[in-house]
């Protein structure tokens, strides 16, 4: 007994299965999971996008649809996520890969290059969405744990550098070899033909935030677009994450529709009667349709008298009485997509629209835009009733109402089913469809947010830098205008 008590009692206090090395692909792999499911998750304490759409709202708890960010703190929630659980884990790999022996991995320096130029590829996509998103936030001094309160850096001067940034990325890959080892690359594999993909997926990725940029700086956006158009996606691409099924790697929307065992969600009315013939034509209706749209009977179930009915956002919905999210779609291994052909397509309509030099018409890429994106949902679709629904006057792009913004924002509107901050982005930018905020909003909030606000927690733990921060963009508000965001 007493030689026992001499030994070391601190041995005590080590966790044996600790890993002791962790490879720079496994937080790729873990960064790129948390990203895909933070911006799909239709969870209402960290994104509440598909409420602020209107594609979806809730039965109970009506905080969410009516803009309420404050009760559950959903800026800091996605910030939080985005900084510290994607970006951080993003630089670390890049590091722990930068520092690895490419003789050790058994691999060719080009490979170690695309393995980098992949990982830059989806910091930028990660970046700019948050810039998107705040607008002015910490960039040049964040992930750093020496500065504890950085600065918030400028949101175009950001925009401006991720391009540069982007651009190296796409010059350092080689198409003739792989990425990611296999089993770490969810999202397009470890092959040649992956890192084809990924080329595609970053000029799709380009594309967009050239587009971002029109309104506000012509010239590097002509560049941007002009240079990225002939490199997008063709038919069929996309780029999205395969999950595996079991938890906790299941899609996000199992995980909150199936796995939570809750009912919390209706389909919005602005999106049925958008996508279906309706007698009369309700106030809210943006889209006078005569034919139904082959995808709503994907999106979305009927209710017990064999119609489709949504909610109204922002006001109780009894769960029983409304359509539901279809339960066919709502699987534990159904991907989610960051990007595909259905996007790039309306991009290169609204490209053409404002002058770039692209490829093809708007009109061209506006109907195999809206095509594509009923052929990915709805797959059985006769091609006769496809070709029924695109020839209506409502739909079809030389007699749909509006100009160019409301053909394009509304179809694109539809499109983005499940990709709530996709229309989000899509729909600030163009402003369409015109969406109609609950009765009973948040105060001071009667319009869809056109960002999210700074974190709460900023205001104390970053106090300086947040005051100086939300007085340059304008006000810390939900309805503050981005740099981007001119009209």
């Amino acid at each position: 007994m007493v030689f026992s008590a001499c030994s070391k009692l601190e041995d005590l206090n080590k966790n044996t299965k600790d890993f002791t090395i962790v490879s720079g692909q496994s937080l790729y792999n873990g960064a790129t999971r948390a990203l895909c499911n933070q911006l799909n998750t239709p969870n209402v304490n960290n994104n509440n996008t598909l409420l602020y759409l209107q594609h979806w709202t809730t039965t109970t708890y009506l905080d969410e649809p009516r803009y309420n960010m404050v009760t559950r703190p959903i800026p800091a929630n996605n910030m939080n996520t985005l900084y510290r659980n994607v970006l951080a884990n993003y630089k670390e790999a890049a590091k722990l890969l930068s520092e690895r022996s490419i003789q050790l991995d058994k691999i060719t320096q080009a490979q170690r290059d695309n393995q980098l130029a992949i990982i830059e590829i989806m910091s930028v996509f990660t970046w700019s969405n948050i810039v998107e998103t705040y607008g002015d936030m910490p960039y040049t001094e964040a992930l750093n744990y020496t500065i504890p309160t950085p600065k918030y850096d400028d949101g175009l001067t950001i925009y401006k550098d991720l391009l540069t940034r982007l651009n190296t990325a796409i010059g350092k890959m080689n198409p003739a070899v792989g990425g990611m080892p296999s089993g770490f690359d969810n999202i397009n594999g470890g092959t040649a033909a992956g890192t084809v993909n990924w080329i595609k997926f970053a000029n799709s990725l380009k594309l967009r935030m050239g587009l971002m940029l029109a309104d506000v700086d012509a010239a590097t956006a002509k560049t941007a677009i002009e240079s990225a158009a002939p490199n997008v996606y063709a038919p069929k691409d996309k780029t999205a994450i395969t999950y595996l099924g079991a938890s906790p790697n299941q899609n996000p929307y199992y995980t909150e529709l199936v796995v939570s065992g809750r009912s919390d969600f209706v389909i919005a009315n602005t999106l049925i009667d958008a996508m279906q013939p309706t007698t009369p034509v309700p106030a809210w209706s943006v889209l006078k349709v005569t034919v139904t749209d082959p995808r709503l009977g994907i999106y979305t179930s009927k209710i017990a008298d064999g119609s489709y009915k949504g909610g109204i956002p922002g006001m109780p919905n009894p769960f029983g009485n409304f359509s539901h999210v279809n339960p066919a779609i709502v699987t534990s291994t159904r991907e989610v997509i960051l990007m595909d052909y259905p996007e790039t397509e309306f991009l290169l309509a609204e490209a053409a629209e404002r002058g770039f030099t692209v490829p093809g018409t708007s009109e061209s890429h506006y109907t195999n835009a809206v095509k594509a994106s009923i052929n990915y949902w709805a797959p059985a679709a006769v091609a006769a009733d496809v070709d029924a629904y695109m020839a209506q006057p409502a739909v079809a792009y030389a007699t749909a109402v509006g100009d160019w913004k409301q053909k394009i924002g509304t179809q694109a509107w539809i499109a983005y089913w499940y990709r709530g901050m996709t229309a989000w982005t899509s729909f600030r930018r163009l402003d369409y469809p015109k969406l109609i905020a609950p009765a009973l909003h948040e105060e001071g909030i009667d319009k869809v947010p056109t960002r999210y606000t700074f974190a709460v927690s900023e205001q104390t733990l970053n106090g300086v830098n947040y005051t100086a921060a939300a007085a340059k963009v304008g006000g810390d508000t939900p309805l503050t205008k981005l740099f981007w965001d001119k009209y």
